[in-house]
Protein backbone atom coordinates (compact mmCIF):
# COMPACT_ATOMS: atom_id res chain seq x y z
CA UNK A 1 0.00 0.00 0.00
CA UNK A 2 0.85 3.22 -1.14
CA UNK A 3 0.77 6.80 1.11
CA UNK A 4 1.41 10.53 1.09
CA UNK A 5 3.14 12.37 3.00
CA UNK A 6 2.50 16.01 4.33
CA UNK A 7 5.45 18.51 4.68
CA UNK A 8 5.54 22.19 6.07
CA UNK A 9 8.61 23.10 5.74
CA UNK A 10 10.90 21.23 8.07
CA UNK A 11 12.61 17.72 7.85
CA UNK A 12 9.91 15.15 8.34
CA UNK A 13 11.92 11.67 9.75
CA UNK A 14 9.83 9.21 8.42
CA UNK A 15 8.82 7.39 11.47
CA UNK A 16 8.43 3.33 10.16
CA UNK A 17 9.09 1.90 6.55
CA UNK A 18 6.66 3.60 3.94
CA UNK A 19 6.26 3.98 0.48
CA UNK A 20 4.99 7.07 -0.99
CA UNK A 21 3.46 8.08 -4.05
CA UNK A 22 3.40 11.56 -3.64
CA UNK A 23 4.35 14.48 -1.23
CA UNK A 24 1.81 16.78 -0.36
CA UNK A 25 2.48 20.50 1.05
CA UNK A 26 1.29 22.27 3.80
CA UNK A 27 -0.06 24.97 3.67
CA UNK A 28 -0.40 25.30 0.11
CA UNK A 29 -2.01 23.07 -2.17
CA UNK A 30 0.88 21.55 -3.81
CA UNK A 31 1.63 17.97 -4.40
CA UNK A 32 5.01 16.66 -5.87
CA UNK A 33 3.89 13.22 -7.79
CA UNK A 34 7.25 11.27 -7.82
CA UNK A 35 7.82 9.29 -11.48
CA UNK A 36 8.34 5.96 -9.09
CA UNK A 37 7.68 5.02 -5.63
CA UNK A 38 10.25 5.85 -2.87
CA UNK A 39 10.65 3.76 -0.49
CA UNK A 40 11.71 5.32 3.21
CA UNK A 41 13.14 3.79 5.82
CA UNK A 42 12.98 4.47 9.25
CA UNK A 43 15.10 7.38 10.66
CA UNK A 44 14.86 8.55 6.86
CA UNK A 45 14.55 12.31 6.80
CA UNK A 46 12.72 14.19 3.97
CA UNK A 47 12.16 17.90 3.25
CA UNK A 48 11.28 19.78 0.30
CA UNK A 49 13.54 22.19 -1.67
CA UNK A 50 12.79 24.99 -3.99
CA UNK A 51 10.50 22.50 -6.40
CA UNK A 52 11.75 19.34 -5.46
CA UNK A 53 11.94 16.98 -2.40
CA UNK A 54 14.81 15.66 -0.74
CA UNK A 55 15.38 12.50 1.13
CA UNK A 56 18.86 12.10 3.31
CA UNK A 57 19.01 8.08 4.32
CA UNK A 58 19.90 7.84 7.51
CA UNK A 59 22.00 4.75 7.24
CA UNK A 60 24.72 6.33 4.29
CA UNK A 61 23.92 9.83 4.59
CA UNK A 62 23.38 10.04 1.51
CA UNK A 63 21.22 12.80 -0.49
CA UNK A 64 18.67 12.14 -3.06
CA UNK A 65 16.67 14.15 -4.96
CA UNK A 66 13.56 11.68 -6.72
CA UNK A 67 12.11 12.27 -9.89
CA UNK A 68 9.23 13.87 -10.05
CA UNK A 69 7.19 16.88 -10.94
CA UNK A 70 5.26 19.38 -8.74
CA UNK A 71 1.77 19.94 -9.63
CA UNK A 72 -1.21 22.44 -7.95
CA UNK A 73 -3.85 20.49 -7.11
CA UNK A 74 -7.61 22.53 -6.46
CA UNK A 75 -10.01 21.60 -4.29
CA UNK A 76 -13.67 22.09 -4.95
CA UNK A 77 -15.58 22.23 -1.82
CA UNK A 78 -19.54 22.51 -1.73
CA UNK A 79 -21.47 23.29 1.14
CA UNK A 80 -24.89 21.39 1.10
Amino acid sequence: MMVCMMLNGSPVTAPKMLLLDRVDFEPSCYVFKLDQPLFLRPGDQIWAERSSVVVQRTVTGLVERPAGSMDAERWAYKLL
